[in-house]
């Protein structure tokens, strides 16, 4: 499945730049003992885009001791992995290109940078940063709760995992629910009680099954 990096971060209400080497760390801070999560977004993988649910705010694992005291659902693990297919690699060598021109040489102490030229630096740097973010990625793996997602339920899943990152409260059971729509439930023939959550009808042929369990002997 295919995904707009670009617009992930928009929809998940994440304002830092994100470009190779970066990992954020977004807090969502909740009521109770317990309950505070973080949601991390990490690219130090040139290659792979990888965000991860943890249970508390600094996005360090916990000690057991602390760990068991939070909800199951932040005990399992949650994450998803994106393989970056558009790194804006392009533009990055033409600034090197631009950058390579000029000898170097002399033997001169660089000058003291000002308060104010540092800030323009970190200023320029940030733009900078900000247009390498990746424009596409391909949504290779998901996993809630410990639970991997079926390659044909990741859209509902993923787009469920977005708005509730945006929300800054993630909620994995709902995330499973939303991948669980796609998943085909078979109602039971007449002689069961059925769930109420079947998808399909199952159709039992009385005479198709009568030999089931049969064996013929001899003697």
């Amino acid at each position: 499945m295919q995904v707009n990096i670009k617009e992930f971060l928009v929809d998940a209400d994440i304002k830092e730049a994100l470009y190779p080497g970066k990992r954020i760390v977004k807090p969502c801070k909740q009521i109770g003992e317990y309950k505070n999560h973080c949601v991390i977004v990490d690219w130090r993988d040139p290659d792979n885009i990888q965000i991860d649910i943890k249970p508390g705010l600094s996005g360090k694992h916990l000690a057991p001791e602390i760990l068991k005291k939070y909800p199951v659902c932040f005990q399992m693990p949650t994450t998803v992995k994106i393989k970056v297919t558009n790194d804006n690699k392009d533009d990055d060598d033409e600034e090197g290109k631009k950058g390579k021109s000029g000898s170097s040489g002399g033997g001169k102490k660089p000058a003291k940078k000002k308060l104010e030229d540092t800030e323009l630096i970190a200023a320029r740097f940030g733009e900078h940063a900000e247009g390498s973010v990746p424009t596409l990625g391909e949504l290779k793996q998901m996993m809630i709760m410990g639970v991997d997602i079926a390659k044909e339920a990741l859209g509902n899943a993923f787009t469920e995992l977005t708005k509730q990152i945006g929300h800054a409260h993630i909620a994995a059971t709902e995330v499973l629910a939303k991948a669980a729509d796609l998943v085909t439930r078979v109602a039971p023939p007449s002689f069961m009680e059925a769930k109420g959550d079947e998808t399909a009808n199952y159709n039992y042929d009385r005479d198709k099954n009568a030999d089931i369990g049969f064996k013929m002997s001899l003697g």
